[in-house]
Protein backbone atom coordinates (compact mmCIF):
# COMPACT_ATOMS: atom_id res chain seq x y z
CA UNK A 1 0.00 0.00 0.00
CA UNK A 2 1.62 3.45 -1.14
CA UNK A 3 1.43 6.19 1.62
CA UNK A 4 0.50 9.68 0.56
CA UNK A 5 1.91 12.36 2.39
CA UNK A 6 -0.12 15.81 3.65
CA UNK A 7 0.90 19.38 4.53
CA UNK A 8 -2.01 20.53 6.69
CA UNK A 9 -1.29 23.70 8.30
CA UNK A 10 -3.68 24.91 11.33
CA UNK A 11 -4.59 28.45 11.63
CA UNK A 12 -6.92 30.86 13.47
CA UNK A 13 -6.73 33.52 16.18
CA UNK A 14 -4.79 32.82 18.94
CA UNK A 15 -6.62 30.74 22.27
CA UNK A 16 -9.67 29.37 19.63
CA UNK A 17 -8.60 25.83 20.47
CA UNK A 18 -5.85 24.84 17.58
CA UNK A 19 -3.52 23.28 20.23
CA UNK A 20 -6.15 21.55 21.88
CA UNK A 21 -7.48 20.15 18.67
CA UNK A 22 -4.28 18.52 17.42
CA UNK A 23 -4.03 17.10 21.11
CA UNK A 24 -7.08 15.72 21.50
CA UNK A 25 -6.52 14.01 17.92
CA UNK A 26 -3.16 12.41 18.58
CA UNK A 27 -2.79 12.12 22.08
CA UNK A 28 -6.58 11.68 23.00
CA UNK A 29 -6.25 14.24 25.51
CA UNK A 30 -7.19 17.68 26.42
CA UNK A 31 -5.47 20.52 28.38
CA UNK A 32 -7.33 22.61 30.49
CA UNK A 33 -5.06 25.53 30.32
CA UNK A 34 -3.78 27.78 27.77
CA UNK A 35 -0.45 27.80 26.23
CA UNK A 36 0.30 29.84 23.22
CA UNK A 37 2.24 28.12 20.46
CA UNK A 38 4.84 29.39 18.67
CA UNK A 39 5.21 26.21 15.92
CA UNK A 40 4.86 23.11 16.57
CA UNK A 41 4.44 19.55 14.21
CA UNK A 42 2.83 16.39 14.71
CA UNK A 43 3.40 13.32 12.03
CA UNK A 44 0.30 11.21 12.13
CA UNK A 45 -0.63 7.94 10.23
CA UNK A 46 -3.91 7.27 9.00
CA UNK A 47 -5.76 5.29 6.99
CA UNK A 48 -8.90 6.71 5.17
CA UNK A 49 -11.33 5.19 2.98
CA UNK A 50 -8.56 2.26 2.42
CA UNK A 51 -5.85 4.23 1.89
CA UNK A 52 -3.03 4.89 3.99
CA UNK A 53 -1.90 8.81 4.80
CA UNK A 54 0.92 10.44 6.49
CA UNK A 55 -0.15 13.64 7.48
CA UNK A 56 1.89 16.43 8.82
CA UNK A 57 -0.16 18.67 11.39
CA UNK A 58 1.16 21.97 11.61
CA UNK A 59 -0.16 24.07 14.58
CA UNK A 60 0.67 27.54 14.14
CA UNK A 61 0.56 30.95 16.39
CA UNK A 62 -2.27 32.94 15.97
CA UNK A 63 -0.68 36.42 17.57
CA UNK A 64 0.48 38.81 15.10
CA UNK A 65 3.91 38.60 16.15
CA UNK A 66 4.56 35.61 15.09
CA UNK A 67 3.00 36.44 11.77
CA UNK A 68 6.38 35.87 9.67
CA UNK A 69 7.26 32.29 11.12
CA UNK A 70 3.95 31.45 10.67
CA UNK A 71 3.85 32.04 6.79
CA UNK A 72 6.71 29.88 6.06
CA UNK A 73 4.57 26.85 6.51
CA UNK A 74 2.20 27.84 3.81
CA UNK A 75 4.56 27.48 0.53
CA UNK A 76 4.27 23.89 1.53
CA UNK A 77 0.34 22.98 2.86
CA UNK A 78 -1.19 20.83 0.89
CA UNK A 79 -4.39 22.34 2.97
CA UNK A 80 -5.68 25.08 5.56
CA UNK A 81 -7.73 24.12 8.93
CA UNK A 82 -9.32 27.82 9.51
CA UNK A 83 -10.68 27.90 12.73
CA UNK A 84 -12.44 30.21 14.97
CA UNK A 85 -14.20 29.29 18.31
CA UNK A 86 -17.98 29.21 18.58
CA UNK A 87 -18.18 31.53 21.73
CA UNK A 88 -15.53 34.29 20.23
CA UNK A 89 -17.47 35.98 17.49
CA UNK A 90 -14.28 37.99 17.38
CA UNK A 91 -12.18 35.09 15.93
CA UNK A 92 -14.99 34.36 13.37
CA UNK A 93 -14.73 38.12 11.51
CA UNK A 94 -11.31 37.39 11.73
CA UNK A 95 -11.28 34.01 9.47
CA UNK A 96 -12.47 35.95 6.36
CA UNK A 97 -10.84 39.57 7.20
CA UNK A 98 -7.36 38.30 8.26
CA UNK A 99 -6.81 34.89 7.94
CA UNK A 100 -8.51 34.44 4.39
CA UNK A 101 -6.32 37.18 3.08
CA UNK A 102 -3.29 35.60 4.34
CA UNK A 103 -4.06 32.19 2.99
CA UNK A 104 -4.43 33.98 -0.46
CA UNK A 105 -1.40 35.30 -0.70
CA UNK A 106 0.29 31.93 -1.60
CA UNK A 107 -1.13 29.55 -4.42
CA UNK A 108 -5.07 27.86 -3.96
CA UNK A 109 -5.08 25.50 -1.63
CA UNK A 110 -8.21 23.41 -0.11
CA UNK A 111 -9.48 24.64 3.21
CA UNK A 112 -11.50 23.31 5.66
CA UNK A 113 -13.15 25.73 7.97
CA UNK A 114 -13.39 24.92 11.75
CA UNK A 115 -16.10 25.86 14.83
CA UNK A 116 -14.24 24.98 17.76
CA UNK A 117 -15.06 25.02 21.57
CA UNK A 118 -18.81 23.49 20.17
CA UNK A 119 -19.17 22.57 24.27
CA UNK A 120 -19.41 26.15 25.13
CA UNK A 121 -22.58 26.66 22.70
CA UNK A 122 -25.13 27.94 25.19
CA UNK A 123 -27.35 29.38 23.19
CA UNK A 124 -26.03 33.08 24.05
CA UNK A 125 -26.64 35.97 21.53
CA UNK A 126 -22.64 36.64 20.52
CA UNK A 127 -22.24 33.14 20.16
CA UNK A 128 -21.56 31.67 16.17
CA UNK A 129 -24.63 30.16 15.33
CA UNK A 130 -24.13 26.81 12.59
CA UNK A 131 -25.85 28.73 9.91
CA UNK A 132 -23.07 31.71 10.08
CA UNK A 133 -20.75 29.06 10.07
CA UNK A 134 -21.81 27.74 7.16
CA UNK A 135 -22.44 30.52 5.34
CA UNK A 136 -18.82 31.96 5.86
CA UNK A 137 -17.98 28.45 4.25
CA UNK A 138 -19.43 29.21 1.17
CA UNK A 139 -18.65 32.95 1.22
CA UNK A 140 -14.55 31.77 1.24
CA UNK A 141 -15.26 28.83 -1.46
CA UNK A 142 -14.34 26.17 1.93
CA UNK A 143 -14.11 22.46 1.08
CA UNK A 144 -15.53 22.09 3.90
CA UNK A 145 -17.21 23.00 7.33
CA UNK A 146 -16.97 21.11 10.90
CA UNK A 147 -18.00 22.01 14.24
CA UNK A 148 -16.25 19.76 16.62
CA UNK A 149 -14.96 20.11 20.58
CA UNK A 150 -11.53 19.11 22.06
CA UNK A 151 -12.75 18.91 25.37
CA UNK A 152 -16.01 15.94 24.64
CA UNK A 153 -13.76 14.88 21.78
CA UNK A 154 -17.16 15.77 19.71
CA UNK A 155 -16.17 15.53 15.75
CA UNK A 156 -12.25 15.92 16.48
CA UNK A 157 -12.01 12.91 13.76
CA UNK A 158 -14.12 14.15 11.27
CA UNK A 159 -12.39 17.50 11.53
CA UNK A 160 -9.19 16.06 10.38
CA UNK A 161 -10.52 13.37 8.15
CA UNK A 162 -12.48 16.46 6.22
CA UNK A 163 -8.65 17.57 5.84
CA UNK A 164 -7.23 14.77 4.18
CA UNK A 165 -10.56 14.83 2.01
CA UNK A 166 -9.92 18.31 0.90
CA UNK A 167 -6.09 17.56 -0.07
CA UNK A 168 -7.37 14.60 -2.32
CA UNK A 169 -10.35 16.96 -3.96
CA UNK A 170 -8.30 19.73 -4.45
CA UNK A 171 -10.00 23.87 -4.47
CA UNK A 172 -13.68 23.46 -4.70
CA UNK A 173 -15.28 25.29 -7.59
CA UNK A 174 -16.97 28.55 -6.62
CA UNK A 175 -20.52 29.10 -6.48
CA UNK A 176 -22.11 31.54 -8.99
CA UNK A 177 -21.83 34.92 -8.50
CA UNK A 178 -25.70 35.78 -8.37
CA UNK A 179 -26.49 33.17 -5.83
CA UNK A 180 -24.17 34.83 -3.30
CA UNK A 181 -24.25 38.20 -4.22
CA UNK A 182 -25.20 39.27 -0.86
CA UNK A 183 -21.81 38.13 -0.47
CA UNK A 184 -18.84 40.16 -2.15
CA UNK A 185 -18.27 40.94 1.27
CA UNK A 186 -18.10 38.16 3.75
CA UNK A 187 -19.36 39.71 6.55
CA UNK A 188 -22.17 41.31 5.30
CA UNK A 189 -24.65 38.10 5.35
CA UNK A 190 -24.03 37.94 9.22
Amino acid sequence: MTTRIFNIVVVGDGAVGKTCLLHAYTDKSFKNFYEPTIYDKESIEMILDGQKYTIQLHDTAGQEEYDKIRQQFYKRADCFLLCYSIDNRVSFENASTKWIPEIKTNPPVPIVLLGTKLDNRKGKNNEVSTGEGDRLKRAINANSFVECSAKDYRNVELAIEEGVRACLMGVPEPEPEDSWACCKDALRCF
